[in-house]
């Protein structure tokens, strides 16, 4: 399904005014959608390294996906920040435990001297007193 949204128009975007649309890669079953030019005046979709492809080639190896967003639409579809949900309150640093940090401390040092000790043995061969 190559999804362009005017059957009578593939490899053309829907809206031709807007400059940036983003298009995904049909051989890779759209994982990386990619933003691409389109040149109005040209009738012609312009990827960031300069090179140029007609309708009906971009038809043939993308799927279109829509228009891409300017910072403004972006920022008017994007929640009000008292519609969202607060965040959970972290605890700030001078709030751990002295106790609690001495553990993880001593636990985080066993734990590097034990891998330290492993990975020395396995590259030395040290096998200990026969």
């Amino acid at each position: 399904m190559t999804a362009w949204p005017d059957a009578t128009r593939l490899g053309e975007p829907a809206d031709a005014s807007r400059p940036w649309h983003w298009l995904a890669r049909l051989d890779d079953g759209g994982q990386a959608p990619l933003p691409l030019g389109w040149n109005a005046a040209a009738r012609q979709w312009l990827s960031w390294d300069g090179s140029a492809l007609s309708p009906a080639e971009a038809a043939r190896r993308f799927q279109y996906l829509g228009p891409a967003l300017t910072p403004a639409e972006v920022a008017a579809a994007a929640p009000e920040p008292a519609a969202m949900e607060p965040a959970a309150p972290s605890m700030p640093l001078d709030m751990v435990p002295r106790r609690a940090a001495i553990r993880n401390h001593i636990l985080i040092f066993i734990g590097t001297l034990v891998s330290v000790i492993f990975l020395a043995e396995k590259i030395v061969q040290w096998r200990g007193p026969h």
